[in-house]
C-alpha cells in the first residue's frame, strides 16, 4: 500500500512540474465556461448542467489519454523503467499508483467547474441530486478512459501511439453505436448497447444513477489496470 502512495503522490505531483499541466486546465475549464455561457446561463433555460456534462464526455475521450499517454512511455524514456520494474512495490502498486494520480489530476480539473453550480443555486434551483449523478459520470467515464490510456501506455513505447490506440478505440465504439444497427441488425446492437459508456451516460446526465452503470464502469476500469499489471508483470520477469 505505501508503495502505491508514493508513486500515486509522486505521479500526481509530475502534472503540475510542467506548464502543460496548466495549459490543460485551463483550456478545459475556459471549454466549460464557453458552453456554460452560450447554451445554459440563458434566460428561460432550465437550471441544469445537462449540456455541460455531455459535453465534458467528448472532452474528456480527448484529454484523459493526454493525461495517460506518458504513464508508462515516459518511464522507459527516462530510464526509470528498470529501477519501477525491479522495485519491490510490484506492478500492481506502480499500475495503481499511476491510475489513482490521473484520477487526483482529473478531479482537480473538475472542481473549478463547481463554480457553475454556484451560479446556477444563484439565478435558478437545479436538482442537487441530478448534479450529483452527471458529476459521478464524468468521474466513472474518466477513470473508464484513464485506465484504457494507462493500458495503451503499456503496450507500446510511444505516447503518440498510446494515445491514438486510446482515443480511436472509443471513437470505434461509439461510431458502432450508429453503425451496428444498420449492418447487423437492430437486435444485434440491443446487445451491445449495455457495452456502450456513451449510453451509459446519458443517464447520468438527468440524474439516473442505475445499478448496473455502477457496477459496469468500476468493473471495466479494473479489467484494464489488471491487465495492464498482467503486461507489466510479464516484462519484468522477461
Amino acid at each position: 500500500m505505501s508503495g502505491t502512495v508514493v508513486i500515486a503522490a509522486r505521479e500526481f505531483r509530475s502534472f503540475f512540474l510542467l506548464p502543460s499541466g496548466y495549459v490543460v486546465g485551463a483550456l478545459f475549464l475556459l471549454a466549460n465556461g464557453i458552453v456554460f455561457l452560450s447554451g445554459v446561463f440563458l434566460p428561460g433555460q432550465p437550471a441544469t448542467l445537462r449540456g455541460v456534462f455531455s459535453f465534458d464526455v467528448i472532452v474528456l475521450l480527448f484529454l484523459c489519454p493526454a493525461i495517460t499517454m506518458r504513464a508508462i512511455c515516459e518511464e522507459r524514456r527516462q530510464g526509470t523503467w528498470e529501477l519501477l520494474a525491479a522495485s519491490p512495490s510490484g506492478a500492481g502498486a506502480f499500475i495503481f499508483g499511476k491510475f489513482i494520480a490521473s484520477m487526483g489530476y482529473l478531479v482537480v480539473l473538475l472542481v473549478p467547474t463547481l463554480v457553475l453550480v454556484g451560479m446556477l443555486e444563484l439565478y435558478g434551483r437545479p436538482d442537487p441530486g441530478e448534479l450529483a449523478a452527471g458529476y459521478l459520470g464524468l468521474l466513472l467515464v474518466g477513470g473508464v478512459y484513464l485506465a484504457s490510456g494507462i493500458l495503451a501506455s503499456t503496450v507500446t513505447a510511444s505516447q503518440t501511439i498510446a494515445y491514438l490506440l486510446t482515443v480511436f478505440f472509443w471513437i470505434l465504439i461509439g461510431l458502432g453505436r450508429s453503425a451496428l444497427p444498420g449492418w447487423l441488425g437492430p437486435e444485434a446492437w440491443s446487445m451491445l448497447a449495455p457495452w456502450d459508456p456513451f449510453q451509459r451516460m446519458q443517464d447520468f446526465t438527468i440524474g439516473l444513477v442505475d445499478t448496473s452503470s455502477l457496477i459496469y464502469f468500476p468493473s471495466l476500469i479494473l479489467f484494464f489496470l489488471l491487465t495492464s499489471i498482467v503486461l507489466v508483470e510479464t516484462e519484468r520477469r522477461a
